[in-house]
């Protein structure tokens, strides 16, 4: 079985438009991510295709890009399961290839290569106007060089469930400018899985620490980080208040997302909150600490506790 996973509809849409040139499929699936999902329901997701398929040795996972949250999940399902193969750059050329019994090994080369400028009939790639010619304009990210921040190392303060996922990754890591990603959770550090799959999913000439809250205080009052621009990512609020009520001081927080979990109120998009995560925010706020909303560097700030206002 082929599995394809994406942020949103794409997968769906994919094998959709697979099926309107190849016919009906039966070895396909799709597994959709939206908010306020989290990595365990992709993950349950997965295992509930796996527990159809007959042959465990053809689930094969194909996700949209390599380090979004259903690449992420899909790489510690593969953990649990080690005969699953994992990958990455869902697209329509790549599904009509399987379609069509090409070995995934060859349908990623032929995906490849119709990633390509397209000319008329007679006219030569020589032909084509300058500014139309292919040429990569984006720069590779490089991270600030160390030790040239003169101000608080903790550049941003972020609660995200999903933790270092494609937003984190290619947006809020480049608009900061970070030259570390530090994790903090007293779980993640004892997982051997999800300390890999955070490796995976940082990206390159990013540093990564992934520390416990009291590891991290330690740390950042003992002047560990100055120079650096750390960014800050938990998934459990309640690891902030541990980190102030030992000394550290955060001037501001973005509850960019919490995952829906049984008692939770759901107040915006991305973010859904428990009875114990309003005590944290509370707290935080208590003690000087700016809580806003901001899902992606592009959109407004939101003032978090307005939204709790709004609706409770």
């Amino acid at each position: 079985m082929y599995v394809f996973a994406s942020h949103g509809d794409y997968a769906a849409a994919t094998l959709a438009s697979c099926e309107l040139i190849a016919g009906k499929l039966s070895n396909f699936a799709t597994v959709t991510f939206h908010d306020p999902m989290g990595l365990a329901d992709l993950i349950a997701a997965y295992e509930a295709l796996f527990a159809k398929e007959t042959d465990p040795a053809n689930f094969q996972i194909i996700t949209d890009i390599p380090n979004g949250s259903p690449a992420n999940a899909a790489l510690q399902f593969k953990h649990k399961h080690p005969g699953v193969r994992v990958f990455s750059g869902l697209s329509l050329g790549l599904a009509l290839a399987l379609a069509t019994g090409t070995p995934i090994a060859e349908a990623l080369k032929e995906s490849q290569a119709i990633a390509k400028e397209l000319f008329l009939k007679g006219e030569s790639q020589a032909e084509a106007p300058a500014d139309t010619a292919v040429t990569s304009t984006e720069k590779a990210f490089v991270p600030a060089p160390e030790n040239t921040n003169t101000g608080d190392p903790l550049i941003n303060v972020r609660v995200d469930a999903r933790l270092i996922h494609g937003q984190v990754a290619t947006m809020w890591t480049r608009t900061l400018n970070a030259t570390r990603i530090m994790v903090v959770d007293d779980q993640i550090v004892q997982s051997e899985v999800q300390k890999m799959t955070l490796k995976t999913a940082v990206p390159g000439g990013v540093h990564l620490s992934i520390l416990t809250p009291s590891g991290a205080a330690k740390r950042i009052l003992a002047g560990n980080y100055q120079g650096q621009r750390v960014f800050v990512i938990v998934r459990n609020p309640k690891a902030l208040q541990e980190m102030v009520e030992a000394g550290v001081t955060l001037k501001a927080v973005n509850v960019g997302n919490i995952s829906m979990a049984a008692g939770a109120k759901q107040i915006a998009k991305s973010v859904a909150v428990t009875p114990d995560n309003i005590a944290v925010f509370d707290y935080l706020t208590k003690h000087g600490v700016e809580l806003y909303h901001q899902m992606v560097p592009n959109d407004q700030k939101v003032p978090f506790n307005t939204l709790l206002k709004n609706k409770a």
